[in-house]
């Protein structure tokens, strides 16, 4: 029996003010839900919900989006926070994807594995693969933010884990456009799964975010893609298609992930990986704007100009009370 299902993709610019993206969020899911080929999952991007106001979760932010995700009868995805932890050191956060049923519950929250270090520098690492049921389609879902892509084995740890759909929520700046859209291919075509990119538009943090949300087909064929200006669209997915490829082959000729299993390649350094050979020559990463900024200098780059070190903008405190405003009003 065939599958079908409808995602709602929302590509927006990011704002500081956390109660401007929430709000702008809100309106487009109601113009959503108010036209005739609606969605059945509406999906945000990377830094949607806010950076700047990091809370706990469950909190007033989800407690917000559980009300509008039961207020509409749709999943919700509505993109990544700061969320606030107790397990972490003052100043570090989780970059959190929570995700809301149609009943308004918190069914999921995915804290982003690979911070895009130095940018992320007050952002932890998270530990959990998240994938999440849609049973009325009995289909489910995986969940990667940004960096996460250029790592296969994130995205190919949510397959095994039965993901038919992987969504890459993003904030990925002009400079790495061509780069990330060959990744997007091969994400969907080495799992044999839809893979669904949603990218902000517009200048952030020193950026211009790219846009160019896109959806890629299990056999490696691009079915909708945005340009570079706000948008939304409703696209279909066929996911029968997924079953298809997985069972009969990629165009009825590559079987990958049955391969996997016949192949059952060794992995020696499987949770050792710094006793690999290769990272063994390696440094580590930098983990701040300093130490990238000393590490580039012994290759003569960026050494002309002063850099102006920005932790967040001076008026945070006003992005606080405009979102507890907002909360209290709505």
């Amino acid at each position: 029996m065939n599958k079908f299902l409808n995602i709602g993709i929302i590509q927006m610019p990011v704002n500081y003010d956390t109660s401007i993206n929430i709000e702008y969020f809100s309106k487009k899911v109601e113009e959503f839900c108010s036209a005739y080929h609606r969605p059945e999952i509406i999906i945000g991007v990377e830094g949607g919900i806010g950076y700047f106001t990091p809370q706990k979760i469950p909190g007033p932010i989800t407690e917000y989006f559980g009300r509008l995700a039961k207020k509409h009868r749709v999943y919700l995805l509505p993109g990544t926070m700061y969320e606030q932890s107790q397990e972490l050191s003052d100043g570090m956060y989780y970059n959190t994807a929570p995700v809301f049923n149609p009943q308004g519950e918190l069914i999921a929250a995915y804290r982003k594995m690979a911070p895009w270090r130095p940018m992320e520098e007050s952002t932890a690492p998270g530990s959990e693969y998240v994938v999440f049921d849609i049973p009325e389609k009995n289909t489910k879902i995986g969940m990667i933010i940004c960096y996460d892509s250029n790592f296969p084995e994130i995205s190919r740890n949510l397959t095994l884990m039965g993901a038919e759909v992987i969504i890459k929520l993003t904030q990925d700046p002009q400079e790495l456009f061509k780069i990330n859209q060959h990744i997007h291919y091969a994400r969907a075509l080495e799992n044999q799964a839809f893979f669904i990119c949603t990218n902000g538009v517009g200048f952030f943090g020193g950026m211009n975010l790219y846009g160019h949300s896109q959806v890629i087909t299990p056999e490696g064929n691009i079915i909708w893609e945005a340009e570079q200006n706000e948008t939304m669209a409703t696209v279909t997915l066929d996911i029968g298609l997924v079953h298809r490829c997985r069972h009969y082959g990629t165009l009825f000729m590559d079987h990958y992930l049955q391969h996997l299993g016949d192949y059952n390649f060794p992995m020696p350094y499987a949770d050792k990986i710094l006793e690999s050979p290769l990272l063994k020559t390696l440094p580590r990463g930098t983990n701040n704007p300093v130490e990238y900024e000393q590490r580039l200098a012994n290759m003569d780059i960026g050494t002309i100009g002063r850099a102006l070190k920005e932790n967040a903008p001076k008026d945070s405190m006003d992005y606080e009370l405009n979102l507890e405003g907002f909360l209290k009003n709505n």
